[in-house]
């Protein structure tokens, strides 16, 4: 199908999908970045290199990620139809440009939004697992952080548990 959307909007619509895709794990790792009522053992923090770059957890908890993994189309129309895509981005439905296999997957397709996003390139150039590493986390202004604040605030929640279980040191 063709499209009169130029390439600029074009992008910019894959930009803003990103964004939706990255909160889409903001659920699954906020609830696991809660501490627990209970005085059990602390929960193990999963290792930095299989996070996102930006803190999420991108696992089959999300929705997108799993009817990618899944190569289901129903699921991958529900998340599009569910998420408001067609009118965030003025377009249709097209399975083959509605994917997530996270920005970390080698060997796997990027979707144009990861190749946009501001997080993952500037912890890519900082040579960070995940901008949990990153000493100006909290002062951070970057689109996806402005865009979904309380995916940032648990964030730095999660970087302060690391910081305090030892396993990250801020640079």
């Amino acid at each position: 199908m063709l499209s009169s959307t130029s390439r600029r909007a074009f992008l910019k619509n894959c930009g803003q999908l990103g964004v939706a895709c990255a909160a889409c794990g903001l659920t699954s790792f906020a609830s696991a970045a809660e501490p627990t009522p209970t005085p059990a053992a602390p929960a193990k923090l999963p290792e930095l290199h299989t996070l996102a770059y930006c803190g999420l957890t991108c696992d089959n908890r999300c929705q997108l990620f799993k009817a990618t993994a899944a190569n289901d189309v129903a699921a991958k129309k529900k998340v599009f139809d569910e998420w408001g895509l067609k009118a965030k981005y003025g377009r249709e439905f097209d399975p083959e440009k509605v994917f997530c296999y996270g920005c970390k997957s080698p060997g796997k397709p990027r979707n144009e939004s990861k190749t946009k996003c501001t997080v993952r390139a500037c912890a890519i150039e900082r040579e960070f697992d995940s901008c949990l590493q990153c000493k100006g986390l909290a002062a951070c202004d970057k689109e996806l952080w402005k865009g979904w604040p309380d995916f940032h605030k648990n964030m730095i929640k999660a970087q302060e548990a690391y910081v305090a279980a030892g396993i990250v040191t801020l640079v």
